[in-house]
């Protein structure tokens, strides 16, 4: 079977359409992924300088633990 002249301009304005609608998005995209490699590097930054205390975090964990209504 070959395809109808009808079955090509449909493939064709889809082509375009689909075209159309990817230029559209694309730099709402390519800002939300470059807002998440901000965020990743910021992190590791923050991982890597030691910003946060872990002998901190454990504290704040078992005063928590203690606090959740399990133990007396």
């Amino acid at each position: 079977m070959s395809p109808t002249l009808l079955e090509i301009v449909v493939a064709i304005i889809l082509v375009i359409v689909l075209w159309q609608i990817g230029v559209i998005i694309a730099p709402g995209v390519l800002r939300w992924l470059g807002r998440l490699g901000q965020d990743v590097n910021n992190a590791a930054d923050q991982a890597l300088t030691g910003d946060n205390n872990p002998a901190e975090q454990t504290q704040e964990q078992h005063s928590k633990e203690h606090r959740n209504g399990t133990h007396r």
